[in-house]
């Protein structure tokens, strides 16, 4: 090697030696303070998060709700009309009205505020004090399987009308049988 060269080495070197050396180290307040930054952006990413998500939740609630009182309204619509009509004498709920019973329920369910009203008919056949009783029985049993549904009894109301507002004028048993009715009202 020539002398030359070892020059440049050695320049090299010394060059090399003070770059590290001259190199600092950070202090405990920088290395602080960049620690408080770092959680300061963290801390700011995460709120930013939280909105993003409570305005995701917000907007899928309403969604939901938006859906729900879509369905109650469409169960109140089906429900219009819909009675539970009954046998001669009798004040048992017939199988093949529960499905009306548990409409209303559900109904009910959905919409926690409502109160119904159910009112007790009887045809024309017996005195107005049995007819007054036997239109209570029947509003009774339909509030009965109400509260077997689940709804609280607090919700529900009944009267009898007996023998009176009959919904088929008549003196023959197709006009009897509709006036034997228990009818829902909010």
């Amino acid at each position: 090697m020539s002398l030359t060269q070892l020059k440049q080495l050695f320049v090299v070197g010394f060059l090399g030696f003070v770059l590290v050396g001259c190199s600092s180290t950070p202090t405990a307040e920088e290395t602080q303070a960049a620690e408080a930054q770092a959680i300061a952006a963290q801390a700011e990413a995460d709120a930013k998060a939280a909105e993003v998500k409570a305005a995701e939740d917000a907007a899928i609630a309403s969604q939901e709700a938006a859906a729900a009182a879509q369905k109650a309204s469409d169960l109140f619509a089906a429900l219009q009309g819909k009675v539970v009509n009954f046998d001669f004498d009798r004040s048992e709920v017939k199988s093949e009205f529960y499905s009306v019973v548990k409409m209303n329920a559900d109904y009910l369910s959905m919409n926690a505020s409502a109160t119904v009203t159910i009112k007790g008919y009887c045809d024309e056949r017996g005195t107005r004090e049995y007819n007054l009783a036997l239109g209570e029985r029947r509003a009774n049993a339909v509030k009965n399987a109400l509260i077997a549904e689940g709804v609280s009894p607090s919700r529900i109301n009944t009267i009898s009308y007996g023998e009176e507002n009959p919904v088929a004028m008549g003196q023959n048993e197709a006009a009897w049988s509709q006036n034997r009715r228990a009818e829902f009202s909010y």
